[in-house]
């Protein structure tokens, strides 16, 4: 699964791409990423690769922010020990790096992570610095720095914001479910309703996504139950637990958007389709009265239910299969009128007709 998001679905490969381009262009970058992002591991393998295909002669380190001030934490890692010793206050820790041109920085791409805000706020003045103090043409050290929050920063020479939230979208993630979903055995409407409800139940969480895509006709006999369930029995690819806040009730109602989107339209074709093979029929008793009194004096305006009661009255007389297709459409408008869910086995019927 990690492979179709991380190379079919447009919008992520060309989030990794803005890195590794911002990168080989000779800018530092400033990473805005969720708290969890859909295989991290396989992200980071891809950006290290295409870094490092234009890069051959850099070096690519990936650190925990220490928490220090990154300059005091650069000088340390970098710098020998009689280096440091030419090291002054009044230099500053940016310049100074900036100067030395003996220094395995210079030839590095440092991915620090795990950046807060008070941090990230250090690491974008101290690149900035930086950049402003190294020698024209001299090329210095490149950073990427990872963190969950760039709202307050601002691009400066040398530096650019990438921002995970400003790139992905949810319809990115229904673009990824409905990849996943492809492979399935089952049918184009099928997966296509699978793709709508998983992506409408977890519009946020495309790796647990993954896993109730793949279940296919199991997860929808009980979307609820399953969302739980897999969030249970399994682990994230970065090896936390899956955490659904949604109560059953949010679930359901987002459940039910999802077959207003896409059920709803195909019990309208369907009726559209009984009042055309019966118009004959239906013509010459207009105007019809409605549940509520309304009078219905156009043929494409008769529901369902006014259908059904026509023929339950013997007003019109349809087929047998017809019959039972229009008690099928009636009961399932009237459900999803009512905000409540149809049961799969009634969609496995609709989507047969």
């Amino acid at each position: 699964m990690d492979q179709i998001w991380c190379n079919k679905v447009t919008i992520a490969v060309r989030f990794v791409e803005n890195i590794s381009e911002s990168i080989n262009s000779g800018y530092s970058v400033i990473l805005q990423l969720p708290k969890y992002v859909p295989w991290y591991a396989s992200m980071m393998e891809i950006v290290n690769s295409y870094i490092m295909r234009d890069n051959s002669t850099r070096s690519f380190k990936k650190e925990c922010d220490q928490g220090i001030e990154p300059g005091e934490y650069l000088i340390n890692k970098f710098c020998k020990q009689e280096v440091r010793a030419h090291y002054r206050p009044g230099i500053g820790y940016p310049r100074f790096l900036a100067q030395i041109k003996e220094i395995t920085l210079n030839q590095s791409i440092l991915w620090v992570s795990e950046v807060d805000a008070v941090q990230v706020k250090r690491w974008h003045s101290f690149i900035t610095d930086y950049n402003k103090a190294l020698e024209k043409n001299k090329t210095g050290g490149l950073f990427v720095i990872e963190t969950n929050d760039i709202s307050l920063l601002k691009e400066t020479k040398g530096i650019k914001l990438i921002s995970y939230d400003d790139s992905i979208e949810e319809y990115d993630n229904y673009v990824f479910n409905m990849l996943a979903a492809a492979e399935l055995k089952e049918s184009k409407l099928f997966k296509q309703y699978l793709s709508e409800a998983v992506s409408s139940m977890l519009p946020d969480d495309i790796e647990l996504a993954s896993i109730c895509i793949s279940m296919g006709r199991k997860f929808l006999n009980n979307p609820i139950d399953k969302i739980r369930k897999a969030a249970k029995d399994n682990y994230r690819s970065d090896g936390t637990v899956f955490d659904v806040k949604e109560s059953d009730e949010q679930l359901k109602d987002r459940l039910w958007r999802a077959q207003i989107k896409m059920i709803f339209p195909l019990i309208e074709e369907h009726r559209n389709s009984v009042i055309s093979k019966y118009k004959n029929q239906i013509e010459p008793l207009l105007p019809l009265r409605a549940a509520y009194g309304e009078e219905i004096d156009e043929v494409s305006g008769v529901e369902l239910g006014t259908i059904a009661f026509l023929v339950t009255t013997g007003k019109i007389m349809v087929d047998a299969n017809d019959s039972d297709k229009i008690r099928l459409l009636k009961n399932m408008r009237n459900i999803l009128a009512h905000i409540g869910v149809i049961e799969h086995n009634d969609i496995d019927k609709l989507f047969g007709f």
